[in-house]
């Protein structure tokens, strides 16, 4: 296939000063008086890209993703490496990046096109479509200074889009429109692909990166550590995402020496509430599939299970352990104990531990939820509860509405036909013969 993009080695430095002064005495004494110090966003970057690919680039913030793109755009001198490309790149980098504030929106689509190389005739040509795309009004001629930020985006992805590019580049912008132009956005990038522009792009939507790319790349502390198939390159950035948030959790929670004692045998758990009287304490709470392998990102009806261990600290009778799904919104997807699954755990005593697994096939609808864990008395009295122990995110290849995926096929069948057109038919078909 044909190469359209190739980044190699790219690396990128900044020097950083303590004092605004620092850098002037440097200057003055011609470097041999050192006042810097060095960052590097970007270490050895390197990859290709063939002509028609969409790959997300994904990341915690500041690990470089945004550094990288301008660096491809142009906009950045990389300090090593190179890069090379094949045809017109049209980039939509940082919001209103590349807009005169004082221009209107109709001077600023003629501004932008001449950067990249289009004639007034072209322009004029593109612009019904441009005006149509970004759907501002009167707004369009008006000083952009006055935007809000997703009319800034509509009319930058308006601009980008439009000019037919060989490569786009868009970083993190469709996040700031609403529902209605992320999806006629998501529609474009289609079409574009279908042409053979290849699009790269920052992403922290899940959904899009697995909807639309057939390849992630995962930046981390500057680094490329990951280059592969979006599903496994998303669930090593949630890998990531969790352990930095663990770590988070560890430095602002100090436990108690005795709760520390118990602890010992088991990985800390995080939570954003916990309550009960700790007649039992849950130890773990694992989100996992079929490998056993703890999972952050679920494809919608996706078989994955559910394992909460309870540590008991009494002696207990009857007990119920169980877990409840939420959305992002708070609301209630699923919840199940071992009661409303007929399971009797029986007599408990104190230092024995129950391990649970629920075991599901996922049919969510796509979206953010959080997962509560649960271990009480038969009449509901809260041994120990921890909401927001496990966060997890449902994808799918097929856009769907809703808290569930209900999993629907379709049928069509034509039930009558007018008899202007079944007439027509006749003639047609009287005529061939």
């Amino acid at each position: 296939m044909t190469t359209a993009l190739r980044v190699h080695g790219v690396a990128k430095q900044y020097r950083t000063y303590a004092r605004p002064g620092d850098r002037l005495k440097e200057s003055l004494t011609r470097g041999r008086l050192r006042r810097h110090k060095e960052f590097w966003a970007l270490h050895s970057i390197s990859f290709e890209l063939n002509q028609g690919d969409i790959v997300g680039i994904i990341g915690p913030n500041g690990c470089g993703k945004s550094t990288l793109l301008q660096v491809i755009a142009g906009t950045l001198e990389p300090t090593h490496g190179e890069v090379w490309h094949e045809g017109r790149i049209s980039a939509l980098l940082e919001l209103g990046a590349g807009f005169d504030p004082e221009f209107t929106g109709a001077e600023n689509v003629f501004m932008n096109a001449s950067l990249l190389g289009l004639s007034r005739r072209e322009t004029d040509a593109l612009f019904p479509q441009i005006e149509r795309f970004a759907e501002i009004g009167d707004f369009l001629y008006q000083p952009v200074k006055t935007y809000s930020s997703g009319m800034y985006v509509r009319l930058a992805f308006a601009i980008a889009s439009s000019v037919e590019p060989d490569i786009l580049i868009i970083d993190e912008a469709l996040a700031v429109g609403d529902a209605v132009f992320q999806h006629r956005c998501l529609r474009r990038i289609n079409e574009l692909h279908e042409r053979g522009t290849t699009v790269l792009f920052v992403s922290h939507d899940a959904a899009a990166v697995r909807a639309l790319c057939s390849r992630a790349i995962l930046l981390n502390q500057g680094r490329m550590i990951a280059d592969g198939a979006p599903a496994d390159v998303l669930n090593r950035y949630q890998e990531i995402v969790m352990e930095r948030e663990q770590a988070y959790e560890a430095e602002s929670e100090s436990l108690s020496d005795s709760e520390s004692a118990q602890a010992e045998s088991f990985e800390p758990l995080s939570f954003t509430y916990r309550h009960g009287n700790r007649c039992a304490e849950i130890v773990v709470a694992e989100l996992a599939d079929t490998t056993h392998r703890r999972v952050e990102i679920v494809d919608t009806g996706a078989p994955v299970t559910m394992r909460i261990s309870a540590r008991f600290n009494t002696d207990v009778d009857e007990p119920v352990i169980g877990f409840l799904i939420r959305n992002r919104h708070g609301i209630s997807a699923f919840g199940t104990n071992t009661s409303e699954q007929l399971l009797e755990i029986g007599a408990v005593r104190r230092g024995e531990t129950v391990e649970v697994t629920f075991a599901f096939n996922c049919w969510l609808g796509i979206d953010d939820y959080s997962i509560s864990c649960a271990v009480h008395s038969r009449d509901g009295e809260a041994y120990d509860w921890l909401d927001g122990v496990r966060f997890f995110r449902v994808t799918s290849l097929r856009l769907t509405e809703g808290i569930a995926n209900l999993n629907a096929t379709a049928t069509v069948r034509r039930l009558h036909m007018p008899a202007s057109q079944a007439h027509a038919r006749e003639l047609i078909e009287t005529a061939s013969v």
